[in-house]
């Protein structure tokens, strides 16, 4: 019975499917619809061999929509419920006509229509009634220590968390599900990966009276952003169209669009924002009274252009300064398992101190003096009058920042701007000048916040260059004032990213292959260029440094290759070893397979790789 099932309703929709499709793909145009069932998507009762063909059809359906994209082939699948020759003797009779396949037919007409671009999705449909299925994932629990086997135990401690949907993500497809895995093994194969601040959540050890709050956990908190929030958040420190460098930060259309790493910190404050501070035992504390003393921020990673991230917040310790109190609070953010960045706040309570505490901690980031010397660079930013009302978009609402009769209250003229806006437009200038505003180039940044900034004000940033730290200050250019001192940026140590000519007897294969494509491209490149309408930068690596840069340039005209960086902005960038590269072109390396174990790295539109895979197999053959 289970192959009479699967032979009609599997067999029978891929012999059908096969039949069209290489007309399909010579026309450049195909639309396929394949009918599962509720009893395939649930299972249901008696109906095993049925529930598995029907499932089975799905998965067809999502590599089709995979495998045909490229050649405007787009395949969904629905799973009806319709009065038919097989329900009529369990339905009643006006039930079959409010299910009848009537208001069935109009969903697979629109989704066979060439405009629509809907393509590897599931649908219900029945009764005047249509719905979009998905899947969705817990963040799970990592069960084992490195170099430790997983238990039954461990499994079984970890079960609530491995069950639980709260905050739970949404993977669409299989590189999405295989990247979360690589990152939690890459997690456990360093156990952890990255430096902690030493809190590791716990307790410290304290005498004075608020020994209570130190170790005191924040509810953790979650937080989504989408690219608008981070366009927002860059155009709040200072971004503009007027520097053609920002345009990754505010243009999601740009190839190498990247989030802004102190958006870190916006990820990261809704503990304070929330009013969380309120909950912190043995305080009361008086919101007008806080101050932002000092701010660090760590990342371990760039930031997402867009994601939902878990926050853990504690607090690490309580200094007492006399005249206030100082409460630090470590903000950790996760991306599913994986630690993104690290904050530390450190809010000065003004009137709560003076109770015989201690006044230094070894948790403390701490601030460093900026060197006895003329800078090596400075920059300038002339704020907004609005700079705050537009900042204050990223989440924080405080009305110091908008309201006069308020900000007249605390003892200003007017509204003040954030002092992380400020924090923003410093590190940005930062980036900006010694990293070519690369933002993987960036590890972490450390202020002391000293004076308030007016909007309209003009932010002047001096820089000065010790190895890979950039200390700096930041002073309104009208008065002198300085706004943020003893600051510092770490960045990462640069690569050799320039083309080296390979020493003599070390020639690159690689290098045969380029020249191989541009002989080709005279006689076929207007032909590619027309299938293909992209760019493609190349960073060959040897020995783990870049020793050549190829373009392939099919972007319009007959396309040509040339060896050195992309003349203008690249589609997508692909970097390997030399090794590696001649193993993918000769089919001895599966690109995907180099993608999830590291051995190739993209970014841009890596979509456009199934194009690239065309011309390697076709027109580069040696």
């Amino acid at each position: 019975m289970l192959d009479i099932i699967h032979r009609v309703h599997l067999r029978g929709s891929f012999q059908v499917t096969r039949a069209a499709w290489n007309h399909m793909k010579k026309q450049k145009f195909g639309r396929i619809v394949m009918t599962s069932s509720a009893s395939g998507i649930y299972g249901n009762f008696g109906q095993a061999s049925y529930s598995a063909a029907k499932l089975g059809l799905l998965g067809f359906s999502n590599t089709l929509a995979i495998e045909g994209k490229t050649s405007n082939i787009h395949c969904n699948t629905i799973a009806p419920t319709a009065g038919s020759r097989m329900t009529q003797t369990v339905m009643a009779e006006d039930l079959l006509k409010a299910l009848k396949p009537d208001y069935v037919a109009p969903l697979v007409l629109w989704l066979c229509h060439e405009s629509c671009e809907e393509n590897g999705s599931l649908f219900e449909v029945g009764g005047g009634w249509i719905g979009k299925l998905r899947w969705e994932r817990t963040l799970g629990a990592i069960v084992r220590q490195k170099n430790q086997p997983v238990t039954p135990e461990a499994v079984k401690a970890n079960w609530k968390k491995i069950c639980d949907f709260d905050n739970a993500t949404k993977p669409q497809s299989i590189q999405e599900s295989v990247a979360s895995l690589i990152g939690v093994v890459n997690t456990i194969d360093s156990d952890g990966g990255v430096s902690t601040n030493h809190t590791s959540h716990a307790a410290s050890t304290a005498t004075s009276e608020f020994a209570g709050a130190i170790g005191h956990k924040f509810p953790p908190f979650s937080s989504a952003y989408t690219e608008l929030e981070t366009i927002m958040y860059a155009l709040g420190v200072g971004a503009s169209v007027k520097e053609p460098k920002d345009m990754k930060f505010i243009y999601e259309g740009s190839t190498d669009f990247s989030c802004l790493p102190t958006f870190g910190v916006i990820i990261a404050q809704k503990f304070v924002i929330g009013g969380g501070l309120s909950e912190i035992p043995g305080f009361s504390v008086n919101l007008a009274k806080v101050l932002h003393g000092e701010q660090y921020l760590e990342l371990y990673k760039p930031l997402p252009r867009a994601g939902n991230l878990r926050c853990e917040a504690v607090v690490a310790d309580v200094l007492d300064k006399g005249s206030g109190s100082v409460i630090l609070v470590d903000v950790y953010s996760y991306f599913e398992e994986e630690l993104i960045c690290y904050n530390q706040f450190s809010l000065f309570l003004v009137g709560s101190g003076g109770t015989g505490g201690k006044r230094t901690s070894d948790k403390v980031k701490a601030t460093v003096a900026v060197p006895n010397r003329p800078p090596d660079a400075v920059l300038t930013d002339t704020t907004s009058l609005n700079q705050a009302a537009l900042y204050r978009l990223s989440g924080d609402w405080n009305p110091l920042h908008i309201d006069p009769n308020f900000a007249g209250f605390a003892g200003f003229d007017k509204p003040i701007l954030h002092g992380l806006c400020t924090f923003g437009f410093s590190a940005r200038h930062v980036l900006q000048k010694f990293a070519d505003n690369d933002v993987s180039r960036f590890k972490a940044i450390k202020v002391r916040f000293a004076k308030p900034v007016y909007p309209g004000q003009t932010l002047q940033t001096e820089m000065w260059k010790e190895g890979n730290r950039i200390h700096f200050q930041t002073k309104i250019q009208e008065t002198g004032d300085i706004v943020i001192s003893n600051a510092y940026v770490d960045l990462m140590p640069t690569s050799d990213t320039s083309a080296q000519t390979p020493s003599e007897g070390g020639e690159l294969q690689s290098t045969l292959v380029f020249e191989e494509i541009g002989r080709r491209l005279k006689d076929i490149g207007h032909e590619v260029a027309k299938k293909v309408n992209a760019v493609f930068e190349w960073h060959i690596t040897k020995g783990g440094n870049i020793a050549a840069k190829w373009t392939i340039d099919l972007k319009s005209g007959f396309g040509k290759v040339y060896q050195g960086p992309a003349k203008g902005p690249a589609d997508a960038t692909f970097t390997l070893s030399d090794e590696d590269f001649m193993d993918v072109v000769l089919g001895k390396l599966d690109p995907q397979k180099a993608f999830f174990s590291g051995r190739l790295k993209a970014r841009g539109n890596i979509m456009l790789s199934q194009k690239l895979q065309m011309i390697l197999k076709d027109y580069a053959k040696l």
